[in-house]
């Protein structure tokens, strides 16, 4: 048996040898090897828990996505798709203050391991950026966008819930200031209400898009209260007199108007806010003095100021000048005489006295003045005192009354003597 089995052993391994390279040959022939390199492919991280249980968060830097070169069979290669190709990161397998974690590469097939070709990747390890994981609570703050129709405004918003917890990575989560989220009322006529996507932000208003960070709900229920309104005007007057030498020049408001809403009926009948004069008292002033007022105490209860319900008032104090002006009588208008009548005044010029601000006072001339004459009631002939009408420039007044004296003649009365006298004549030399 034993001589059977040696027997012509140098022909049976010289046999088996020929055998292998014809299979080598045959496989190389028709199915030879073959390699291909797969680029993009996604590293799955496994056993996340080993540190988010130990309150790290993590985030990917380097080896998120890598080449994976595949050979084998070309019959096997050739079907190999890049889904195929499954890369993962154990990070349980991570070494005590280490960041990066090596990367496994296989070929599965409808679920099965393909052992006869071989995968590697070219990018060896992931690194890891690891850092203590927080979580803080942010409020939430909303923006409208558009406006509510004409006559409406939005007054209020509602939002639910107010507050949102965020955890994440300890840098992000520090840089984190508030939520926010936007919503449109253009248009608007009755309350607005919705849900609204979180966005977060830093303390400057810049957008923090971080995948890392995570929110206990992503979204914010939202009501805006819309209500009819109205503008109305704001008036305020003063009471007292500077002292000696100094003028009231008026007041300046740091608003003209204020959108009010509430009750229709009272809203109805408000078209301005007046401020009495007995809170704006100048007695004794020399120089301007700021006045401030909450608006809401000059309306109605029933009534709601939008926005800023307080205002100021600025009175202005100047020190006044005097002026005597001489004018010419010839620049007087006339108006309303009487047909019939005529008129002549009896000087060329008159004087009038002035008061104001220095700055007006000196600037002041004649040509800035302005006088009138209103002749209509006067109907018979002989000398009038006329008052005139007269328009100065803003910051001057008159300190008293400007008259001038005016000649009427009533020139109908003439005629008719005259006539009379014609007549008398005539009769006179008929006889």
């Amino acid at each position: 048996m034993k001589e059977k089995m040696f027997k012509n052993l140098s022909l049976k391994i010289l046999s088996a040898i020929f055998a292998v390279v014809l299979w080598t040959v045959i496989v190389n022939v028709y199915d030879p090897t073959t390699s291909y390199t797969f680029s993009n492919v996604s590293v799955q991280l496994i056993n996340t828990e080993s540190l988010t249980d130990k309150n790290y968060s993590y985030e990917i830097v380097e080896g998120g996505k890598i080449s994976v070169y595949v050979s084998g069979p070309k019959s096997i290669v050739t079907n190999i798709k890049a889904s195929d190709i499954v890369a993962t990161a154990d990070l349980s397998k991570i070494s005590a203050f280490a960041d990066y974690v090596d990367i496994h590469v296989s070929v599965v097939k409808d679920g099965q391991v393909l052992n006869n070709v071989e995968a590697t990747p070219k990018t060896s390890a992931v690194r890891l950026s690891i850092e203590n994981r927080d979580t803080k609570t942010v409020n939430v703050v909303s923006e409208i966008t558009g406006s509510a129709a004409d006559g409406y405004a939005v007054v209020r918003r509602v939002l639910n819930p107010t507050s949102v917890k965020v955890t994440g990575p300890s840098s992000v989560i520090d840089n984190i200031d508030h939520a926010g989220i936007s919503f449109d009322v253009t248009g608007a006529t009755a309350d607005v209400t919705g849900t609204a996507d979180i966005h977060l932000y830093d303390s400057d208003n810049n957008e923090i898009n971080d995948s890392s960070v995570e929110l206990t709900q992503t979204s914010v229920g939202y009501t805006a209260q819309v209500v009819r309104t109205k503008t109305v005007s704001i008036e305020v007057k003063t009471s007292g007199k500077p002292a000696d030498g100094y003028r009231d020049s008026g007041a300046t408001l740091n608003r003209d108007s204020v959108v009010v809403y509430g009750d229709t009926n009272m809203l109805n009948s408000l078209d301005k806010i007046v401020i009495p004069a007995s809170n704006i008292n100048v007695d004794g002033l020399t120089e301007n003095k700021v006045y401030k007022f909450g608006l809401s105490d000059y309306i109605d209860k029933s009534l709601t100021i939008l926005d800023n319900a307080r205002i100021e008032v600025t009175v202005r104090i100047e020190s006044t000048g005097n002026k005597t002006i001489t004018l010419n009588t010839s620049d007087i208008k006339v108006s309303g005489l009487e047909t019939g009548m005529s008129y002549s005044f009896e000087d060329r010029t008159f004087s009038i006295d002035v008061e104001g601000s220095e700055t007006a006072i000196a600037a002041l001339d004649a040509s800035a003045i302005t006088m009138t004459a209103d002749l209509s009631t006067y109907t018979t002939s002989g000398i009038q005192s006329i008052t005139l009408s007269v328009k100065l420039p803003d910051g001057v007044t008159l300190k008293r009354a400007a008259s001038v004296n005016v000649l009427f003649k009533d020139n109908t009365q003439e005629t008719e003597t005259t006539q009379s006298t014609q007549e008398t004549t005539s009769v006179t030399t008929r006889n």
